[in-house]
């Protein structure tokens, strides 16, 4: 394995560290943690020359942090949060702070760019999206943003002006946020705007442009192709140019009992064609659950968690592997096959394992999203509180972005 060049006053790099070819660190501080990759691709290596150059005032890099082939870092303090993964040819530069939360993904030929950015937990960064943009170094230069942002392929969130966004805000493919805008002459009674971006938590834009100066609420859903120019209130339906408000107050809209049960019947319907499974899905003649049982696992979708543990999971207990999820699901666990999600808390429970990721993600898939993760064949909880869909504000402070 390759020496690093690294250069630095004060060092803190686990013995198990692994480091390509031509990876030069030059910090007054550097501090790595155990199990990380820096200077790899993994099966992309033939396809990006070899080399990784990091220059910061200080750099630290959790535990199980990836870092691909020709990756350009440069900056102030640079703290990626543990598991983070810095795929192949992205850039960042960030000239005071640079947080990126526990396992967030800064996707290939990605650019981070700015003066201070706080993000939270799994962001997903898909390729070539970019955080910057014009005036992206100028003192009012900040990004805040918590955990589970999604960041499409070819968007943009200019930082010339503070832009704040919420927890589980998903910015589809080729969204543009701007926080200025000018070219032509002010003094020839041209427009000029630089204001900053708000966006509360659970928002979601697939593809629209925002303008500077706009506060968009929490649960709101735009339009794909809107032009947003003004405020949108918490829990509109929006679209259109400019986007106007078509349903006001309408999310969050939590499904009624039989809403539930359809939902889970689909769902697990769905998830057996992904499984190829033999069987179907089946609706409990109480109710209370919609059940698939696999020659591996039984998946249940709870409706009525109160029936459902007095009745139906008695004839799990001493079957097959179980996987629950559903509203108020309680974490009583008789033994290690039972993995069990709860849609209240929005935590994990139980045993980690093939089946239950490959469920997690198919649940992600649907925006079911949780605050547990698995470690070591078991669900841990972040050390975060859960946001909730209805009681809370919008985004207006800082969120931890929890680096290691």
């Amino acid at each position: 394995m390759p020496d690093p060049i690294i250069r630095a006053t004060r060092t803190d790099i686990a013995a198990d560290c692994e480091f390509g070819e031509n990876v030069v660190i030059e910090a007054d501080e550097v501090a790595i943690g155990p199990g990380s990759r820096i200077g790899f691709s993994d099966a992309d290596d033939f396809r990006t020359p070899p080399g990784v150059r990091v220059t910061a005032s200080r750099f630290t890099a959790g535990s199980g942090v990836r870092i691909g082939r020709g990756i350009r870092i440069e900056g102030g303090e640079i703290a990626l949060g543990e598991g983070v993964r810095v795929v192949r040819d992205a850039t960042i530069r960030v000239t005071g702070r640079l947080e990126i939360g526990a396992y967030g993904t800064v996707g290939e030929a990605c650019e981070i760019s700015g003066v201070e950015i706080r993000i939270g937990q799994e962001l997903w960064m898909l390729p070539q999206a970019k955080i910057g943009g014009g005036s992206a170094f100028e003192a009012s230069s900040r990004l805040d943003a918590g955990h589970y942002l999604h960041v499409g392929v070819h968007a943009l969130i200019n930082t010339a002006r503070p832009v704040v966004i919420g927890h589980e805000v998903g910015l589809g493919t080729r969204t543009s946020i701007y926080t200025h805008g000018a070219y032509a002459s002010a003094l020839m009674g041209y427009p000029v705007a630089f204001a900053g971006v708000e966006i509360g938590d659970f928002t979601w834009v697939p593809g629209a442009t925002i303008n500077p100066g706009v506060r968009i609420g929490r649960n709101c859903v735009i339009g794909v192709n809107s032009l947003v120019t003004k405020n949108i209130p918490d829990g509109s339906l929006a679209a259109g140019s400019p986007a106007a408000v078509i349903r006001e107050s309408y999310y969050p809209r939590p499904l009624s009992a039989s809403r539930l049960a359809s939902f889970w019947l689909e769902f697990l319907t769905l998830y057996a064609t992904l499984l190829r499974s033999p069987t179907s899905a089946q609706a409990a003649d109480d109710g209370s659950s919609v059940s698939l049982a696999t020659g591996d696992a039984t998946y249940v979708g709870v409706i009525d968690a109160d029936a459902w543990l007095g009745a139906g999971r008695r004839s799990l207990d001493g079957g097959s592997r179980a996987i629950i999820v559903g509203p108020g699901v309680s974490a009583d666990l008789p033994d290690d096959r039972w993995t069990l999600f709860d849609t209240t808390t929005r935590r994990v429970a139980g045993t980690d394992d093939a089946a239950s990721d490959r469920f997690t993600n198919e649940l992600r898939r649907h925006g079911i999203r949780f605050y547990s993760r698995g470690r070591a064949g078991r669900y841990v909880d972040w050390d975060v509180d859960a946001p909730r869909f209805e009681g809370e504000p919008i985004v207006a402070e800082a969120r931890s972005a929890s680096p290691a």
